[in-house]
């Protein structure tokens, strides 16, 4: 049968290989498009200039026609007209004939000018409609990379979905297998204090299945349990003491004991070397529990059933556990 946890691992992989190529494809997309962009600006720019320089052009010329038209009409007044239009005048002819003659002679002398005009404007309008063609196509471009890039990116964010839902499915399946062995350990510490002797005499050791004196169950246990549960929940802070804010593992049982009327000192090792030490095997609510490796370094409080409240560690909350039998060095009542 195949391993759930192993599977979602694998397709978790899969996804994430899949997304650091999908993230080069768009990085690839995106600089089309960018390219695409600047190319349409750039022949905005161009058509632009052309566009003004076409109207530049005919301003100039109409300009060129006006001063030409009133060389021509200076001309005329000052008798330097060619001999044609003398005659024309001289005769006495009629205002018809010698509108004519002006604007035959004005016509004549912008001719070159106007046709001039007319083949520049006639370039710079095949160019114009060039640019236009060039900077629609590439409008094109931009629109088609456009479209590409945003297919990446909906691709990517449904890939993403996915991926953070088979990593909560990991999450989950990791939990079941730490909880299944946490119960496994926990049920194996309740067997081996279950098989323990029954104490004798204090001897003052610390180990687990020690021969320890019971002692009559600790006044205001009660209330201390009471007051360590209020904080299920609150967040795990190094060196904490304060209710509703955060509390390492000793400040929570040195606070919860408080509220008993009970003083404990401040740190695990403190309270494990001021309270009677008990054996396992006669816990009561508000015992406690103590962890350690080379001495001891974390405290927690019986709840009964097997299990404790205590803050755990950076990023956890103060809550109930069974007890584990990694590290254990002993029991204490307060």
């Amino acid at each position: 049968m195949a391993d759930p946890l192993a599977s979602a691992r694998a397709q978790a992989t899969q996804i994430t290989n899949q997304l650091a190529a999908d993230q080069q494809h768009l990085d690839a997309l995106s600089q089309q498009y960018d390219a695409a962009q600047q190319q349409v600006q750039q022949l905005g720019q161009q058509v632009t200039q052309i566009r003004g320089t076409i109207a530049q052009d005919r301003t100039e010329v109409t300009q060129d026609q006006g001063n030409l038209r009133a060389a021509a009409v200076s001309a005329y007044m000052s008798g330097t007209t060619d001999s044609s239009l003398s005659t024309l005048f001289a005769s006495g002819g009629a205002e018809a004939s010698v509108a004519a003659e002006y604007r035959s002679v004005s016509s004549g002398k912008v001719a070159g000018a106007i046709d001039s005009l007319n083949v520049a404007q006639t370039h710079l309008a095949t160019q114009q409609s060039q640019l236009e063609s060039a900077q629609a196509q590439a409008q094109t471009a931009v629109d088609q990379a456009g479209a590409a890039r945003r297919a990446a990116e909906a691709t990517m964010a449904d890939q993403q979905a996915t991926l953070g839902r088979v990593k909560g499915q990991i999450a989950s399946l990791v939990a079941q297998q730490q909880a299944a062995a946490q119960a496994a350990a926990h049920a194996a510490f309740l067997a081996r204090v279950n098989a323990a002797p029954a104490p004798t005499k204090a001897t003052g050791s610390s180990s687990v299945g020690a021969t320890l004196v019971n002692l009559p169950v600790a006044s205001g246990a009660a209330g201390a349990v009471a007051a360590a549960e209020s904080q299920l929940g609150v967040p795990y802070r190094w060196g904490g003491e304060t209710p509703g804010v955060g509390f390492d593992c000793s400040g929570l049982t040195q606070w919860a004991w408080r509220q008993a009327g009970v003083s404990l000192p401040r740190t695990a090792a403190a309270q494990y070397g001021a309270i009677a030490h008990i054996p396992l095997s006669d816990l009561q609510p508000g015992d406690l529990v103590f962890w350690g490796y080379g001495g001891i370094d974390h405290v927690g409080m019986y709840v009964g059933g097997g299990s404790v409240v205590h803050a755990p560690s950076t990023g956890d909350v103060v809550r109930i556990q069974g007890i584990w039998g990694n590290g254990l060095v002993g029991a204490g009542r307060p």
